[in-house]
């Protein structure tokens, strides 16, 4: 009998520790679904170089358009758009942190041109039978670093340059359905 009472006494202790650690574990992912802190995107910007506020910034300007004149395949010329792209948000973004926040955005908005030569040209070379893959994953991880970016700078901007921001996130979700659209399913 006393063995019994123990293996019975024994099971309802178990079944309550048990019903507790499932409670806690279940409390923890319900938090961690209900923060609304979304995490990160894994992509590395390049570090941007000179900005536009620097006097020698038409140089690199020079630079970057007699490259982008001197490339011919739509594969290489889509990378370099998105490089260019990417260099603009990285700067807008320093800019933007410095306080010159109309410069920023305006330097973002240029960015955002690379980014829709990019996807013309990454159209282009699909057309053309170009492996276009492993491009297409770097634009899709990218343009979700832009619209992570360019949301976190509108939360910190106001007035014409928060609206202004705010078109460039609606044309960036336009990128974003763009090249979604260009990948193979």
């Amino acid at each position: 009998m006393k063995k019994v009472l123990s293996i019975f006494i024994f099971s309802i202790i178990f079944f309550f520790a048990a019903q507790l650690v499932f409670a806690q574990e279940k409390m923890a992912t319900d938090e961690a679904l209900l923060s609304k802190t979304p995490t990160p995107i894994d992509y590395q910007l390049p570090y941007p170089g000179l900005l536009p506020d620097s006097p020698l910034y038409f140089l690199k300007i020079f630079r970057d358009r007699l490259i982008d004149f001197l490339v011919a395949d739509p594969l290489k010329k889509a990378e370099l758009s998105l490089l260019q792209a990417d260099k603009r948000l990285s700067s807008g973004q320093a800019l933007f942190a410095k306080g010159k926040k109309e410069l920023a955005e305006s330097t973002i908005s240029k960015g955002e041109n690379y980014f829709e030569q990019g996807i013309l040209k990454l159209k282009e070379a699909k057309k053309q039978g170009m492996d276009t893959k492993g491009l297409l994953e770097k634009f899709a991880l990218s343009v979700k670093k832009h619209q992570e970016i360019v949301a976190d700078l509108i939360k910190q901007a106001s007035g014409d340059v928060k609206k202004r921001l705010e078109n460039l996130d609606k044309r960036i979700l336009e990128f974003e359905k763009q090249v979604s659209l260009l990948s193979p399913k």
